[in-house]
């Protein structure tokens, strides 16, 4: 068998493995790292929208009560209004009456005076 000769001796492949071993091992740290903190942000994000949608839903329900304020309180000023309406309607009755009654009473008066 003939050898062929790299100039490469054993302890160069090992120092090289070894060297090779540290910087996949360094990259792997790095990649970790770096996983962990996109992770972090991402856990974050989440946490943030969490509590967004929590105000939403606040914010949703005060809109809710407010409306139904609102209506009750457009409820209460219609049926203020139907008793203005028939207060006007009696005293405007109550001074037809009034009217017709003396118109009535003085025709008789100036009728029996004959």
């Amino acid at each position: 068998m003939s050898t062929v000769s790299t100039g490469l001796s054993l302890t160069d492949i090992s120092n090289y493995a070894s060297n090779l071993g540290t910087s996949i091992s360094s990259l792997d740290d790095s990649v970790t790292g770096t996983y962990d903190a996109k992770n972090l942000v991402l856990a974050q994000k989440q946490l943030r929208q969490k509590e967004q949608e929590a105000e939403i839903a606040d914010k949703t329900q005060l809109v809710l009560t407010r409306a139904r304020m609102l209506q009750l309180a457009e409820e209460r000023n219609m049926y203020k209004k139907k008793i203005i309406y028939t207060l006007l309607a009696v005293i405007l009755l109550i001074l037809i009456i009034t009217l017709t009654t003396y118109v009535f009473f003085s025709k008789q008066s100036k009728g029996s005076n004959k």
